[in-house]
């Protein structure tokens, strides 16, 4: 079995230990590693590269000229594969650097044409067997990246003797043996990640019946609907080359996936083909068509997984070719199922068919990971498709319950097999490591065995013994106190500030993170009209056209809008990041943090953008320090070129500056995309972390039931909000306890030169119920004070 150390590592901590030692530790613990093979070790200089153009070539019908932007810039290669096309992206192998079956990529002459790198296949940088054509790369990634950064090619696979595993099914997965890792190194075992709340009764059974309770001990089913997407991320088809499995599609990448992460097989139906589910055995011999389109010889007496009466699949072993998922499935069936191990076994010898599936199960599989698993095969596949619909209640048919195993052992005998080496504590620290229950009395020991151990592994004392031994080390008896200098990690309110607003964003906003360099970019900055400023000049530039530090980050988050209006008509980004100013070239040059988030949309209006900006940057400022920010319109003589002549806002508190929002320019919107709105924010975070903390004052709700009252007021439209907000809080009024803005109305309808605002009022009393006469009350008179203040009831 082929394990991934990268897989490993998404569940345990392995920083400061080596391979060499992980895997030493892990023959010595667990299991016999046979190999240890370093993935991606032969690739070097490989980079994105974008297809600018594509031409024929001069002197041969089969072969193509590129010009490839390798980031440091445009390249010029001969290709023949017969995908490649303008404005790709792709693997391109740089001079000097190496790929599969060539150690150094070097400058060629090819039909009498230069070559000075190679467009490379999925093969070519050793992920995958396809050999087809260029391997392109779907995502919007800059030119001359690094491929290792985009993609997991670096990794570390390990061949596990399966031999010696028989014994221990729950090693037949990466998290079970990211669990053991934990165990042995001490470190902290990652939860799995499941989706939560799929057992809802408000939606239907599956219909599943399970006829032979003997062999089949659980069967969990649930529906899934809305499967648009096809192809799987790629750095999980990566992982199941590496371990070798080959990818298919989404579906079945998935079942894959899970099968080798947690051990538990799963099986997806195509919902189509499926009017219910029956487990049970053959009366009599049969003719049946497998998934690999062989037509296969059943026997009497083997488990068959059956739509209602009709066999869809051999079970534990292989599905069959009348229900399997199609490129246009959009509705499954998902199975995780739970048999007796020996006679799968005996019908897998039956048939001579051996899968991957079959010798897990023949091991024993603990019965509770079925629904486990579907529950992390639905969180894998929203985080590939957010919109999927759960079509149905998690349907679980447990016919043979495993049996609890608990076991009692005293300290005496513990010693008397292993020495008095191993404390009373640590045999309680390695027992619950590995995630048996301890309870200790005295001497005596009383150990819950995990389920996962309980099928045929631990059973007696003697197995306690060897587990205890094993962790603490079989050349390690005599222990040796390891003393380790610990320094409690130093409080840094500027990164928990920064961690916080990237949640807020990306939760609450769905915004995406972006990263970039810390220099403009000229030529783009020129192409659009942007005149730079006195900004600090680097001395060594990475590029001429980067020569200048920014001073706002604004600039590089329009160059991201125009490559991302080519994919999108609607995206969200931010990023913090530092930005530089010096008032001359004698001062000293500063340097502060800022962020910088930006809506584009070719489906929301300006003003809609700029509203949702000025709710989300006082959320920010909210959650932030508890305060409520001041806007005030922007100074022209203030305003950077990019900002809109009129829709640009100041933002303050209490005197200070703290950023500003706008909507783009109108002459640089019409030449990044005139059909594409972009507002954005930047606040000063330096500002912002340095204010104080506002209090956050709690006050007891009242026992009496509280109303609500929307209103909507005729204003000007040169008056702004903070104006009407301030009318607003002048009314004293004993039963008002609050009020919020609703939304803002300038359409059909209204007088001329007057917008609508709509409150929402709630009030309320400490003392009683309001009665219809306190409201009325309360109505009239404010209505009157509005109007006096010049804002009728529309």
């Amino acid at each position: 079995m082929k394990i991934s150390l990268n897989w490993i590592k998404d569940f345990v901590n392995l920083d400061g230990i080596s391979v060499k030692d992980i895997w030493y530790r892990f023959t010595m613990s667990a299991a016999e590693v046979d190999d240890v093979v370093e993935m991606g070790k032969d690739i070097r200089n490989v980079v994105v590269g974008k297809v600018v153009s594509v031409q024929p070539h001069p002197t041969s019908s089969k072969l193509k000229l590129c010009m490839v932007d390798a980031g440091s810039g445009i390249i010029q290669c001969v290709c023949g594969a017969l995908n490649v096309r303008e404005g790709v992206l792709a693997p391109f192998a740089l001079d000097g650097g190496s790929i599969k079956k060539i150690s150094e990529v070097r400058k060629a002459v090819v039909a009498g044409v230069d070559s000075c790198g190679i467009l490379c296949s999925a093969s070519e940088i050793g992920i995958s067997d396809n050999h087809e054509g260029i391997m392109i790369l779907d995502g919007d990634y800059k030119p001359g990246a690094d491929i290792k950064s985009i993609i997991a090619i670096d990794d570390v696979i390990i061949e596990i003797d399966n031999k010696s595993l028989t014994n221990r099914p729950d090693l037949w997965g990466h998290y079970g043996i990211a669990r053991e890792m934990a165990a042995i190194f001490r470190r902290r075992l990652k939860p799995l990640e499941v989706a939560e709340n799929l057992e809802d009764s408000s939606l239907p059974d599956i219909n599943i019946k399970i006829e032979d309770p003997q062999k089949c001990y659980r069967y969990t089913g649930l529906g899934i609907d809305n499967i648009k997407t096809r192809v799987s991320p790629l750095n999980m088809q990566v992982r199941l080359y590496y371990c070798g499995m080959r990818p298919i599609s989404l579906i079945v990448d998935l079942t894959n996936y899970l099968m080798m992460e947690t051990g538990q097989p799963m099986h997806a139906f195509d919902k189509r083909q499926m009017d219910g589910i029956v487990v049970k055995s053959t009366d009599k011999p049969m003719k049946f068509k497998t998934l690999d389109s062989i037509e296969r010889n059943i026997p009497e007496d083997v488990l068959m997984i059956c739509n209602l009466d009709k066999p869809v699949g051999i079970a534990g072993i292989m599905g069959g070719e009348n229900s399997e998922v199609a490129d246009d499935t959009s509705g499954i069936i998902l199975e995780s199922a739970n048999f007796e191990g020996s006679s799968l076994r005996r019908n897998s010898t039956k048939l001579g068919l051996r899968t991957e599936a079959s010798a897990r199960f023949e091991k024993m599989l603990d019965p509770n990971l079925t629904a486990l698993s579907i529950k992390r095969f639905v969180k894998l596949l929203r985080d590939a498709q957010q919109d999927v619909v759960i079509s149905s209640n998690l349907t679980d048919i447990y016919t043979q319950p495993l049996k609890h195993i608990q076991i009692a052992i005293d300290k005496p005998y513990i010693d008397k097999y292993i020495g008095n080496t191993v404390g009373s504590d640590e045999i309680v620290k390695i027992l619950e490591s590995l995630e048996f229950g301890v309870k200790q009395q005295g001497d005596a020991f009383i150990i819950d065995v995990p389920s996962f151990r309980s099928t045929k592994d631990i059973t007696l004392k003697a197995d306690i013994i060897e587990e205890i031994s094993r962790i603490h080390g079989y050349d390690n008896i005599v222990p040796k106190t390891i003393e380790v200098a610990l320094q409690p990690l130093d409080y840094n309110e500027t990164r928990l500030a920064d961690h916080k607003i990237r949640d807020l964003l990306s939760d609450k906003f769905a915004f995406s993170e972006v990263n970039s360099y810390i220099w403009y970019n000229n030529t783009f900055n020129s192409s659009i009209g942007i005149e730079l400023r006195g900004n600090v000049k680097l001395l060594n530039p990475h590029a001429k056209d980067m020569d200048t530090l920014r001073d706002s980050m604004v600039p590089i988050m329009l160059e991201f809008a125009e490559v991302n209006r080519k994919a999108y008509d609607e995206f969200f980004i931010y990023e913090i990041g530092g930005v530089f100013n010096a008032p001359d070239t004698k001062s000293k040059c500063e340097e502060h943090k800022s962020l910088c988030a930006l809506m584009g949309s070719k489906i929301k209006d300006e003003d809609t953008l700029f509203y949702s900006l000025k709710g989300i940057t006082t959320a920010l400022l909210r959650s932030l320090k508890n305060i409520e920010p001041e806007y005030a319109i922007m100074k022209q003589n203030d305003a950077a070129p990019w900002n809109h002549p009129v829709k640009s806002l100041e933002v303050k508190y209490d005197g200070h500056y703290l950023g500003y929002i706008s909507v783009v320019h109108p002459q640089i919107k019409q030449k990044i995309d005139k059909k594409l709105n972009i507002a954005f924010i930047e606040l000063n975070l330096a500002s912002i972390y340095g204010l104080p903390q506002k209090q956050i004052k709690f006050a007891e709700p009242s026992r009496y039931p509280e109303v609500t009252l929307d209103y909507s007021f005729l204003v000007d439209k040169a008056v702004w909000f903070d104006s009407v907000k301030a009318d607003i809080g002048k009314y004293n009024s004993s039963i008002l306890t609050g009020f919020e803005f609703v939304d803002i109305y300038t359409g059909k309808g209204l007088p001329e030169g007057k917008k609508s605002m709509t409150f929402r009022f709630t009030i309320g009393s400490r003392e009683k119920t309001l009665t219809s006469e306190d409201i009325n009350e309360f109505s009239g008179s404010f209505l009157k004070y509005m109007a006096g203040k010049g804002y009728p009831l529309r």
